[in-house]
């Protein structure tokens, strides 16, 4: 369950996103500045909630 946690966070992580746009045929400047409010707004809180529930999987997979 972690390791799926964690792929999430690495797909969805905003130089892996600008990657997928310039591969799209997005120029850099636009997939930057794009990239740059994604982390901003979007990415923070998704990384800080995939790192809550890896700690949860880690102390329910210890409690057993």
């Amino acid at each position: 369950m972690i390791e799926k946690f964690l792929n999430i966070q690495h797909h969805f992580n905003p130089l892996h996103v600008h990657c997928r746009l310039v591969e799209r045929g997005l120029n850099k400047r636009s997939s930057l500045s794009i990239c740059r409010y994604y982390e901003l707004f979007i990415y923070g809180w998704l990384a800080c909630f995939t790192a809550l529930c890896v700690q949860i999987c880690k102390s329910v997979k210890a409690g057993n």
